[in-house]
C-alpha cells in the first residue's frame, strides 16, 4: 500500500497583526488547520483493464474536508469526486493520479503520484456481479461461524441474517438467473450464529446461540420440523450430516450432540473438563470418526456409532481457539486453525499426532481449504496464505485486509477470498491477482462455490447482510480435491453424501 502525506501549514500570528510585544511575555500562536490528506489503492500490482480502488484519508490535525476531486491522469483525463473511486485503467504505462482535497473555506491541497500500469493478464479472468439480494434485517456485527451460505440441488440459496438477537433469521433466496427473490424466511425469535446445513432429504439444520437446541426446517416452506434440545446453546458450530442423515453438532457447554433425520438422540459426547465446541465438526471420509476441537485446545475423535472417545487425549493448542475451523485431507490429515497458527495432526489410531505447524497470526478467523496438487490456503491477518501440504512452509502469501472469511479454490486452481475492506478477491495459484470485485462496504466471507462455477458470498455494510450472485466466465465448479470450500461442499455438510 502506497501513502502520500502532505504537510500541515501552520500559520503563527504575534500579538495583533504582526504587532509584536517587546516584553518578556510570549505571544499567542493560533494554529490554523489545513486539508491534511492521504490515499491509498489497491491492488498494488495493477494491470490494464483491471479495476483499482482508490481511497483518500485526512490525518490528524487536518481541517474538515468537505470536497475529494480525483484525476486519473488518463488521456480523458477521467475524474471522480468523492472520498472513494474506482477506476480501470485502459492501457499499460505510467499514469499520473492526482487527488485534490478542500475544506469549508475553500483551502485545498494536492497528492499526487505515479501509479505504474503493467501488461494485462495473458489470459484475462472474467467474473461479475449478477445480482445481490438483502431482506434489509437490522444486524449489528456479523459473526464468521454464520458467514457462508449453502445451495440446494434446485438451485435456492440459504444463508443467515443474525448477530445479537431476536431478529435472526434464515432466509431462503429463489436465483432466478439474473435476479433473486426470497422464498420464505426463518425467524424463531432467538440468536443464531451458524451458518445452515442442507440434509440428504434437502431439509435444513440450524442451531441457536441463546436458546439451546437444534432445528429442523422445512425446505418448501420454512416450517419447523423438529426441535431438540441440548441444554446449552450452539456457537459457531455448524452442523456434520451423514450419508444416513444423522446429524452432529457441538454446544457451548454440554459438549457433542448426535440426532437422527427424525430428531431422536443418538448420543452424547461430554468430557468432565468444561468450555465449548465452537468450530464445526467433521467427519472422516468413511463416517467412522468425528472430530471436534474444543476451545480450551483439545482435539477429540469421536466414534459415531456410539458415541465414545476414540482418542484418550486430544492436542493441546498453544493459542485461542475461538472460532477456529477444522477440515480433513484426503489421507485423514486434519488441519486446525488459532489465533497464531495453523496445525496439521494425523490420527494414528490412539491418539493424534503433529505433523507441523505453522505461523498464521489471526488464522482462527478463517479455515484451511485444499487447491490443485494439493497446496492449502489459509486466511490471516495479513493476507490470504498458500502453504506447502508437506511441512507447512508459506509458499506465498497476498497481502489483503481479510477477517472471517474462508477461501474457496475452483477447478483451475483459482482462489477466492473476502476481505474486511468489502472485497472478493480472485487470485491464481503463484499468488497473481485474477479479478477484484468492489462488493460493499465491509466484510466480504465465506464463498462458496457452485457446479457450474458460479459463486455467491455475503457482504456486510455495517448494518444489513447482502448475498451476492458473481457469474465466472467458463466457470468449472469447484476443485477436485478432498475440502475445496468451508464446510467442504455446498451444503456446509463436511461429509460428501
Amino acid at each position: 500500500m502506497n501513502f502520500h502525506k502532505i504537510v500541515l501549514a501552520l500559520f503563527v500570528f504575534c500579538g495583533a497583526f504582526l504587532g509584536c510585544s517587546t516584553d518578556e511575555k510570549e505571544a499567542p500562536i493560533v494554529v490554523i488547520a489545513t486539508p491534511l490528506v492521504e490515499f491509498s489503492y489497491t491492488p498494488t500490482e495493477i494491470r490494464a483493464g483491471q479495476e483499482v480502488s482508490f481511497n483518500g484519508r485526512f490525518l490528524t490535525g487536518s481541517s474538515a474536508i468537505t470536497s475529494w476531486v480525483w484525476n486519473f491522469g488518463d488521456e480523458a483525463q477521467s475524474s471522480a469526486a468523492s472520498q472513494t473511486a474506482a477506476f480501470t485503467f485502459p492501457n499499460e504505462g505510467v499514469y499520473t493520479v492526482t487527488l485534490i482535497a478542500s475544506d469549508k473555506n475553500d483551502v485545498s491541497s494536492t497528492v499526487t503520484y505515479d501509479v505504474t500500469v503493467l501488461e494485462p493478464l495473458a489470459d484475462p479472468f472474467e467474473a461479475s456481479v449478477v445480482w445481490a439480494y438483502s431482506n434489509e434485517t437490522a444486524v449489528t456485527n456479523y459473526n464468521d461461524g454464520s458467514s457462508s451460505p449453502a445451495i440446494a440441488d434446485d438451485g435456492t440459496v440459504y444463508y443467515l441474517e443474525s448477530f445479537g438477537g431476536a431478529e435472526s433469521r434464515l432466509v431462503a433466496v429463489t436465483d432466478h438467473g439474473t435476479t433473486a427473490t426470497k422464498k420464505w424466511d426463518y425467524s424463531p425469535g432467538v440468536n443464531l450464529r451458524n451458518a445452515p446445513t442442507i440434509g440428504p432429504d434437502g431439509s435444513i439444520y440450524l442451531g441457536a446461540w441463546s436458546v439451546d437446541g437444534m432445528r429442523k426446517i422445512n425446505a418448501l416452506t420454512g416450517a419447523e420440523v423438529w426441535f431438540a434440545t441440548t441444554g446449552s446453546g450452539i456457537s459457531n458450530s455448524t452442523a456434520a450430516i451423514d450419508a444416513e442423515g444423522n446429524i452432529y453438532v457441538g454446544t457451548r457447554a454440554e459438549g457433542i450432540f448426535s440426532w437422527t433425520a427424525g430428531g431422536t438422540e443418538r448420543w452424547k459426547f461430554k468430557e468432565v473438563t468444561g468450555t465449548g465446541y465452537y468450530a464445526s465438526p467433521v467427519l472422516s471420509a468413511d463416517g467412522s470418526t468425528l472430530y471436534a476441537l474444543k476451545t480450551n485446545g483439545l482435539l477429540y475423535a469421536i466414534n459415531t456409532a456410539d458415541g465414545t472417545a476414540k482418542w484418550n487425549e486430544g492436542m493441546t493448542l498453544t493459542a485461542d481457539a475461538t472460532g477456529s475451523s477444522l477440515s480433513l485431507d484426503s489421507d485423514g490429515t486434519l488441519y486446525y486453525t488459532t489465533a497464531e497458527e495453523v496445525v496439521a495432526v494425523t490420527d494414528n489410531g490412539t491418539g493424534g499426532t503433529v505433523k507441523w505447524s505453522s505461523a498464521a497470526e489471526g488464522a482462527n478467523s478463517s479455515g484451511v481449504v485444499i487447491g490443485l496438487d494439493g497446496r492449502l490456503y489459509v486466511g490471516s491477518s495479513t493476507g490470504l496464505m498458500a502453504l506447502d501440504p508437506e511441512n507447512g512452509s508459506v509458499v506465498w502469501t497476498y497481502e489483503a485486509a481479510m477477517k472471517e472469511s474462508v477461501p474457496a479454490v475452483d477447478a483451475k486452481g483459482n482462489v477466492y477470498f473476502g476481505t474486511s475492506d468489502g472485497r472478493l478477491l480472485v487470485v491464481n495459484q503463484e499468488g497473481e491477482l485474477l479479478k477484484q470485485l468492489n462488493l460493499t462496504t465491509n466484510e466480504v466471507h465465506s464463498p462458496v462455490i457452485a457446479d457450474d462455477g458460479t459463486v455467491y458470498v455475503e457482504g456486510y455494510n455495517g448494518s444489513s447482510i447482502t448475498l451476492f450472485k458473481v457469474a465466472v466466465e467458463n466457470g468449472e465448479g469447484p476443485v477436485d480435491s478432498f475440502w475445496p470450500m468451508k464446510g467442504k461442499n455446498k451444503r456446509n455438510t463436511s461429509f460428501d453424501l
